[in-house]
């Protein structure tokens, strides 16, 4: 088994604005706005791109113990689950204006 670095979120300095979850393109942090977030190892990285967005510096770098071996697929997997849930999440959003548009006009 091998070390590899991890991102890791002190909870209790987690504020939630969720600006970690709209900058990680793995989409490898949990939770909600308001809420603490939490990071799942299984499918971090590393690459530390929530370390510097963090405004309240609680997310630091660890290091573990696992197989590396599978890492790039879950990785491309992971950056591929992100794009389609931000796809549906703008489709989404421009029914829902449309909607809105159609019961004004």
């Amino acid at each position: 088994m091998s070390t590899r670095q991890v991102a890791y979120i002190k909870e209790e300095n987690c504020i939630g604005c969720a600006i970690c979850i709209d900058v990680c393109p793995f989409d490898a942090i949990i939770g909600a706005q308001n809420f603490s977030h939490r990071i799942n190892f299984e499918e971090c990285p590393g690459c530390k791109i929530c370390v510097n967005k963090c405004p309240t510096d609680c997310i630091e770098i660890k290091n573990i113990n696992q197989d590396k071996s599978n890492l790039k697929d879950k990785i491309k997997y992971n950056f591929k689950r992100r794009e389609l849930r931000i796809a549906n999440i703008k489709k989404n959003y421009l029914h829902n204006i449309e909607n809105q548009l159609k019961k004004i006009i």
